[in-house]
């Protein structure tokens, strides 16, 4: 942000640059100290630990990308505006080195987009997430222009990286506009199974005395039986270089809310498989007043649903077995709470599934036709066109 001259003019000159890779390695294996510094009380790794620190390197780079390496001038700032593709394949281990890798994935007018990947030492990818970055002027405050990729210098795999991430942003914007053609089969689907979660839901809801007793109805929870919260006042330590709170700090403390959550449900300790749909929405200042609500609004299995055939497994809906994989997911959203002038805005959501192995759980019933649709659009229709 060119401290030693803060009233530097901004920068104007557009650049194509390189990919120039960032690597930060966790030496777990020699540094106990570290290693304690990760876990979790049941030996595994503190994974929104691991997020900060993922949006904290992605930052590094998109900073390391849009300055024009002139030391008169300084460069715009650069906002994280989502994260996507957040997803754990293999278990992080706190006994070996471990080393988190961050370069630049794809670049658009104003925008720029940094894969974070962490491996171990045979190159294996444990994590891996995307982060798009906003440029916007330190003077005006909007949007601005940063420095290109050099196409030339890419090679195969960051082409197919490049080309990757474009399709997924197309698909994300596409998705948000509603303009995604729906299948009539699906569309057939989601009747259906918008009707039988509410017939459940409905009975539950009006008569929970009644549906204590019945044998199928007994095993069902509404979203709105799942809801935990915490509250607290944004300090001054957890601020970015524009003086608002640090993208990765939310992302902490909302997956951190999510786990207890999907432990405190479950009763077994959940294993993390992906973050979706994360949106920054609007800045967190300093002093906020800082709600986040997490509630699970769905319960389901891995290949729950046949994309041929469309049907609905009854298991699903009423039986969870010992031997039975079953995903939690969980809606979190991050509230700015204000008493002085009355107001609360959404500033982030978060969609994060996890995973326990066995036991019986309950099934998570929609309270509501809307918010029946609003879980299909979220969880199902995307696990049947293979968006997930």
């Amino acid at each position: 942000m060119n401290v030693e001259h803060p009233h530097a003019p901004e920068q104007t000159l557009i650049k194509t640059k390189k990919i120039k890779e960032h690597v930060v390695l966790y030496d777990f294996e020699n540094d106990k100290q570290l290693a304690r510094d990760y876990a979790t009380p049941w030996n595994t790794a503190r994974i929104g630990r691991v997020l900060e620190d993922m949006d904290s390197l992605a930052g590094n780079v998109v900073f390391t990308h849009i300055d024009d390496n002139d030391p008169a001038t300084r460069p715009p700032n650069a906002v994280t505006a989502s994260a996507d593709n957040i997803r754990q394949f293999m278990k992080l281990r706190l006994d070996q080195k471990t080393f988190l890798h961050g370069s630049v994935a794809y670049v658009g007018t104003s925008s720029i987009v940094v894969r974070c990947d962490l491996k171990n030492e045979k190159g294996e990818v444990l994590m891996r997430a995307d982060f798009t970055f906003a440029a916007r002027s330190n003077v005006t405050g909007k949007a601005t222009p940063v420095n290109q990729l050099d196409m030339k210098t890419l090679t195969e795999e960051q082409k197919a990286t490049f080309d990757e991430v474009k399709a997924q942003i197309e698909l994300k914007k596409n998705r948000k506009m509603d303009k995604m053609p729906m299948r009539e089969e699906v569309r057939v689907f989601r009747k259906q199974w918008v009707k039988k979660m509410r017939e459940m839901s409905r009975v539950a809801k009006e008569m929970p005395s009644r549906a204590v007793l019945d044998e199928k109805l007994s095993k069902i929870v509404l979203t709105s039986q799942t809801v935990h919260e915490n509250l607290f006042v944004a300090q001054p330590q957890q601020v970015n270089l524009s003086g608002r709170i640090f993208g990765g700090f939310l992302l902490r403390r909302g997956f951190e809310l999510a786990l207890a959550n999907a432990y405190t449900f479950a009763g077994t300790f959940p294993l993390f498989v992906n973050m979706s749909d994360v949106d920054f929405r609007a800045p967190v200042e300093v002093g906020d007043l800082l709600r986040f609500r997490a509630h699970i609004i769905h319960v389901g299995e891995p290949g729950e649903f046949d994309k041929k055939t469309l049907e609905l497994k009854e298991t699903n809906v009423f039986e969870s077995g010992n031997d039975i994989e079953r995903d939690i997911v969980m809606q979190v959203e991050a509230i700015v709470v204000n008493p002085k002038t009355v107001s609360a805005t959404v500033t982030n959501s978060f969609l994060i599934t996890f995973r326990v192995n066995g036991g019986l759980l309950p099934t998570v019933l929609p309270e509501s036709t809307d918010e029946a649709f609003g879980v299909f659009e979220k969880v199902i229709r995307p696990k049947l066109c293979g968006w997930d």
